[in-house]
């Protein structure tokens, strides 16, 4: 169509010397379309097969110490961020939970028996394998549920277990693999599916496995909606043969909520823990040893103990307060922080309210200190970066602070505003390119003239396409997990192009033959076909990668996205620069035609490139949020710095709040 009006627009000027140019070019132009669309259209075709995995859908028992590797190399760092044992684990106790909140004890004993087993412990420096000794008792079935209020360290308990596990693993062992949950939704997945493609998401694990295989952890079912959760304990209850073993945490509340919802049902075959209360004694002991103020602490607690009946031990009771405590009564020499004071708010909630209102000051002192890379956060501006963030998690009822789904911050005018702003930039270098083009070979005048309609119709046809389908999806693209290793594959160049060869061969013929039926170029068009062919087949193994253990935290995601649309860029922009320079090569000569193409290349490129990856949305909506300072514009440096002072934890590709309170308290 494009070039049917610019066809028409020349015969309107009665220049024969432009008409019989401007044939040649349009019916080169119309053989490419369809070459080019052949050639997509072949590559959508390659592209929509499953993954590649081992002959006959076998699971490979060798990959299961790939697995192990992965899921420690994501959580190990994580044990040292959150300061889980610095320096020694704050010990955690539980209590056993019987019947009616557990099943019958003859069905969560291996023999039958119907007799009550006592399995109350405390996981501390003179018992680290107390947890363990549950898991793997010979008179349980295995599974386990761990229940706890808010704060008492169920993640914290899980995780230290989990690399445990991982660190006196055997080759033939189950590999216990952290999961969270929330990312669950059981109307669209059922569990085993998304237990297999969790190992895809937060591990990066890609080959073929059964759920036997692993150790299910399954953290934060009070997290899930309501009606969700009820369906979630019925299929962990029903989906795994009783013997698997498998753990699972909840806060205790909701947890017997759910129980209502499921009449005459639990969790079968499950043995129930519940996490204590920590002692005041414990308590104290703990943060004399962890701050700078010993004195300060046993003061408090005895005067505590003495004229308030032990209002700030039951405040003080649960790890996550203690460390609150810890973070923010550590500095003797700032006044406002002194542990007296907290016996002077009436009661457990505004103790509670306090530690978190005291966490970011804590955190970002004034004058502020520079990060490890130099730069400072004024206490002020992180403040208000860390209430938007949390603003925007509350309003999306998640937990989870993905960086790719922070474009969905922006108002949605402002999202459906990127495709038509997109494709006026993207039209505007497509007219110069043209006009600059046909100005050297017609005249400048009329070169412009061509290259103004050329940007006025893609400015249309873009601000259409893009403001009704990519302004609708802005924000829904997920980064690849996958890394692009630049590195010599294994495989051979034949059989990772082969088909890129073969394709090439054959629309290029095709597209050479529809070409040859008005200017007798076949050769040339049989070359076009093999170069967009063999830069798409290239171009695909950008996208996909060849690593089996791949991106797995925030930073590295956002480096291979960033990566993976520059790797686009290229692989189109060489495609569409060579395979456009040469049909235009054909009409206007072999200079003009390359420069025309290179400039189209690399437009068209950059716009795959930002299209087709987060990493494009994210320095969009960026302009938007340096504009109205709701956050800074090195994002990723913030939040990195927020996870290093402890503002935030990391879970694989994901950041978090301290705590799901942390959150709820900034908004």
């Amino acid at each position: 169509m494009l070039g049917m009006v610019l066809y028409l627009l020349a015969r309107s000027l009665h220049d024969n010397d432009v008409l019989d140019g401007l044939d040649k070019v349009f019916s080169v132009i119309g053989g490419m379309s369809g070459l080019l669309g052949l050639a997509l259209a072949v590559q959508a075709v390659r592209s929509a097969g499953g993954p590649a995995g081992t002959p006959n859908g076998h699971a490979d028992l060798s990959g299961l110490g790939g697995l192990a590797a992965a899921v420690e190399q994501v959580w190990r760092p994580e044990l040292g961020r959150r300061r889980l044992a610095n320096p020694h684990p704050l010990p955690v106790a539980w209590t056993t939970i019987g019947p009616p909140i557990a099943d019958h004890w003859s069905n969560i004993r291996s023999d039958g028996e119907p007799t009550p087993l006592n399995l109350d412990g405390c996981l501390d420096l003179h018992h680290p394998d107390a947890l363990h000794q549950v898991l793997t008792d010979k008179r349980l079935r295995g599974r386990v549920v761990i229940l706890g209020e808010p704060g008492a360290g169920k993640t914290s308990l899980l995780l230290r277990e989990a690399l445990r596990l991982l660190q006196t693993r055997n080759p033939e062992d189950r590999v216990p693999v952290l999961l969270r949950l929330p990312t669950w939704n059981p109307d669209e997945q059922t569990l085993e599916q998304w237990i297999i493609s969790q190992l895809t998401t937060e591990y990066g694990y890609r080959r073929p496995i059964t759920t036997n295989q692993l150790l299910p952890m399954l953290d934060g079912l009070d997290e899930m909606p309501a009606p969700r959760r009820a369906r979630a304990v019925h299929a962990i209850s029903n989906t795994f043969d009783p013997d698997q073993p498998l753990i699972l945490t909840s806060r205790t509340t909701e947890y017997l909520d759910t129980l209502t919802r499921l009449p005459r049902t639990t969790m079968a075959a499950a043995t129930v823990l519940e996490i204590a209360t920590i002692p005041a004694d414990v308590a104290c002991a703990y943060l004399q040893r962890t701050t700078n103020r010993p004195d300060d602490w046993e003061a408090a607690f005895r005067r505590d103990a003495t004229h308030q009946g032990g209002r700030l031990a039951t405040a003080l009771n649960a790890p996550l307060w203690i460390d609150l405590a810890r973070i923010t009564h550590t500095d003797p020499d700032q006044p406002d922080n002194q542990p007296g004071k907290l016996l002077d708010l009436p009661d457990t909630e505004t103790v509670h309210a306090h530690l978190l209102d005291r966490l970011i000051p804590a955190a970002y002192p004034d004058p502020p200190e520079p990060d490890p890379t130099g730069r400072t956060w004024h206490r002020a501006d992180a403040d208000r970066y860390l209430r938007n963030i949390a603003h925007h998690m509350h309003q999306r009822n998640t937990h989870d602070l993905a960086w790719w789904e922070l474009a969905h911050t922006l108002p949605r005018h402002i999202r459906l505003a990127f495709g038509p702003a997109f494709g006026l930039t993207f039209g505007l270098a497509i007219g110069h390119a043209f006009g600059l083009t046909f100005g050297l070979a017609f005249g400048l005048r009329l070169g412009l003239l061509f290259g103004l309609a050329f940007g006025l119709l893609f400015v249309v046809a873009f601000v259409v396409e893009g403001g009704l389908t990519y302004g609708l999806a802005f924000g829904h693209v997920t980064p690849s997990r996958r890394q692009i290793r630049w590195r010599r594959s294994d495989r051979s160049f034949i059989r990772r192009n082969g088909s890129g060869l073969l394709g090439g061969l054959v629309v290029g013929l095709v597209g050479g033959l529809v070409v040859g039926l008005s200017d007798g170029r076949v050769a040339a068009a049989l070359a076009v076909g093999l170069i967009a062919l063999l830069v798409l087949e290239v171009s695909t193994s950008f996208r996909s990668g060849d690593a089996e253990v791949t991106a797995s935290d925030p930073l590295a995601l956002l480096r291979n996205d960033r990566r993976r649309a520059l790797a686009n860029a290229l692989a189109f922009g060489l495609m569409c620069g060579l395979a456009f320079g040469l049909t235009f090569g054909i009409a206007l000569g072999l200079t003009l035609g390359l420069a025309l193409g290179v400039t189209l290349g690399l437009t068209v490129g950059l716009a795959v490139g930002l299209l087709t990856t987060s990493w494009g949305a994210l320095q969009y909506a960026r302009l938007w949020w340096c504009i109205r300072n709701d956050l800074p514009w090195p994002l990723m440096a913030f939040l990195a710095d927020a996870h290093r002072r402890g503002v935030l934890r990391q879970a694989g590709g994901v950041y978090q709040f301290r705590h799901g309170l942390l959150r709820d308290r900034l908004t």
